[in-house]
């Protein structure tokens, strides 16, 4: 399954079907081929501690797996899968909001290239239509004006050429599929500019060679060019931004879109009473002018009035397609808030849950026995919830069919709550084959329910993580506080060195660990115990021991233990003693007769 995720994450898609299919058939794998293979993991760990609980109870060799598939091997795979499964959701989703930026880029590319294309068309024909030769003076000085009004047209045009050569390096660069074509025509759009510039100068040094001939002008056509330019490249600007298309992911995005439309709407009435001005200046030209057309623009009134009616058409399409962008944008919130409270219900749910695993009611209260069914009826319980983790399966699935990118109702993923569905199915699975163990040990053992549950006492003191498990630390501690003598803590650091090959410690380590996988489980911990417990001192021995110390007095002092025992088992021995308070007493003496010390019979105190 890796290396299909990886091939997956690898390749880079070419549109956004294809990225919506990928995120398609990775979804149908979590649906569909995963979930079997999590059952088949779980049962194979299931199997594997159940196998080795009866080999060691059958004094058999416990089972070694060939290198490579040890337990520790597979839930190493498992989480490199788990891993991969996330860079590679990770990955589609950044790859689709990729494409569809570029989708966006290439339509307001294509849009601006159309837009630049027909102004430097028409200002080439205007040039090549312009009969210098056969204009008058008035014409030729009009003319050289106009060339002069055609500057500051040409440089807000060229803003524009630089813009589709930035969106052309932009699309180039990200790798985009039309990458080739958008290229050639950002190329095509330079050579035009660079004819226009031709034309542009050839048509300038015409007007210079007859400019002693020019000496007339008519300002009010040349107020009209500076009105009528900037309001047509205002015309043109407006109409490309209302034309522009959009891609949202949130409310505020649509409302800000939005808000900067209703300032666009608030200063049509100024542009509005821009464009009567024009028509007035323009009636006056015909008054005035008898013959000719205005030399310093090409501009008419009436394509200015088509170009502002046309643009008010447009407005309210834009305000529906804003309006139509908030509702969707609205329901998707709907869906996240949907998503937000089914997430959060669960996951105080599976927290609950596992809660009541390690709550009171599995205390010291309950036999195994009692412990069993009550692991067994919350395992039944978990199963019927299923049909609430299978809705939100389906509240996931149409948040990702609708491109949500975010939910800020909820800290929750469908990732992170597949875990803790899969960690709390696991987690009664495990602590129910762990009882059940015990109470395979208990029976075959002959040791009563009391015993183990002051080993699980003991072990469950140091597994400071609650993972069920004991590193080597933790373990060599376990055993230290129980009084037994083991090797040093540099010892764990090094024990795979020669010196320390055939310590105690390591003896212990091949019986609990025979993998060496670095953990100690409970089951492991409760045959050693259980196996040392049939080696142990009898109470008889350890008094007759003591008696011997204590030169057959009835108590002993702490001076007498310190000076004939280890330091760590003198201790041990000497915490575990009551006062001696016979006749004969002396200050500071033990009893080593005592009950405490009878019962404990711990074989570091022989």
């Amino acid at each position: 399954m890796i290396p299909w995720i990886d091939q997956m994450r690898e390749q880079r898609a070419s549109s956004i079907d294809e990225v919506r299919s990928r995120l398609e058939e990775f979804r149908t794998y979590r649906l569909t081929v995963k979930p079997p293979k999590t059952e088949e993991k779980g049962k194979l760990i299931t199997d594997y501690n159940t196998l080795q609980t009866k080999l060691r109870l059958s004094n058999r060799p416990a089972f070694l797996p060939t290198e490579g598939k040890l337990i520790v091997d597979i839930e190493r795979a498992w989480d490199n899968l788990e891993t991969t499964e996330r860079g590679v959701e990770q990955h589609l989703m950044s790859e689709l909001i990729r494409l569809e930026r570029l989708e966006h880029l290439f339509a307001r590319f294509s849009q601006k290239c159309d837009s630049l294309a027909a102004w430097v068309t028409e200002s080439k024909a205007y040039f090549k239509r312009d009969n210098i030769a056969e204009a008058d003076l008035n014409e030729l000085l009009g003319k050289i004006k106009s060339d002069d009004a055609f500057d500051t047209d040409m440089g807000i045009h060229r803003e524009r050429l630089d813009q589709v050569a930035s969106l052309a390096q932009e699309m180039v660069q990200q790798g985009f599929s039309k990458a080739a074509e958008v290229a050639a025509r950002s190329q095509a759009m330079n050579g035009l500019w660079e004819n226009l510039l031709i034309a542009r100068t050839k048509h300038r040094e015409d007007l210079e060679n007859a400019r002693e001939t020019q000496e007339k002008i008519d300002s009010m056509r040349l107020e009209f060019a500076k009105k009528a330019n900037p309001f047509n490249n205002w015309l043109e600007g407006a109409r490309e931004d209302l034309l522009d298309m959009f891609v949202c992911h949130s409310i505020e995005e649509v409302n800000s879109l939005v808000t900067a439309h209703e300032e666009f709407k608030a200063c049509l009435p100024e542009f509005h009473q821009i464009f009567l001005d024009i028509q007035q200046m323009q009636q006056e030209i015909d008054v005035i002018a008898s013959f000719g057309t205005n030399p310093y623009t090409n501009l008419e009134v009436d394509s200015l009035g088509t170009k502002w009616n046309e643009l008010l058409q447009l407005i309210p399409q834009r305000d529906q397609l804003l309006q139509d962008a908030l509702v969707k944008e609205k329901k998707k919130d709907e869906l996240r808030k949907t998503f937000a409270n089914h997430a959060n219900w669960f996951a105080n749910w599976t927290s609950e849950e596992q809660q009541k695993i390690s709550e009171s009611t599995m205390g010291p209260d309950l036999s195994l026995n009692e412990q069993l069914a009550y692991l067994g009826e919350l395992l039944e319980e978990v199963e019927g919830y299923k049909p609430q983790y299978e809705e939100l399966e389906n509240l996931n699935k149409l948040i990702q069919n609708e491109v949500i990118f975010n939910n800020p109702y909820c800290k929750h993923t469908m990732e992170s709550l597949n875990v803790s569905w899969e960690e709390l199915h696991n987690s009664v699975a495990r602590q129910k084959n762990a009882v059940e163990n015990q109470i395979l040990v208990r029976d075959s053992k002959g040791i009563n329910e009391e015993q183990v549950k002051e080993m699980k006492s003991a072990f469950d003191h140091f597994d400071k993580n609650d993972d069920g498990r004991l590193d080597h630390f933790e373990f060599r501690a376990c055993l230290v506080s129980l009084g037994y003598n083991v090797d040093t803590e540099e010892h764990l650091v090094n024990h795979n060195s020669e010196g320390d090959r055939h310590s105690d410690f390591e003896r212990v380590l091949q019986m609990v660990d025979p993998d060496m996988t670095g953990q100690v489980t409970f089951q492991a911990f409760m045959d050693f115990m259980t196996q040392e417990a049939s080696d142990m001192d009898t109470a008889e021995q350890i008094i007759a021991s003591f008696r011997v110390l204590a030169g057959d007095k009835r108590y002993i002092t702490p001076e007498e233990i310190r000076r004939e025992l280890p330091s760590h088992q003198a201790e041990y021995c000497i915490a575990r003693m009551v006062p001696y308070d016979g006749h004969d007493a002396i200050p500071g003496s033990l009893d080593y007769l005592s009950s405490q010390l009878r019962s404990t019979a711990n074989p570091t105190c022989r």
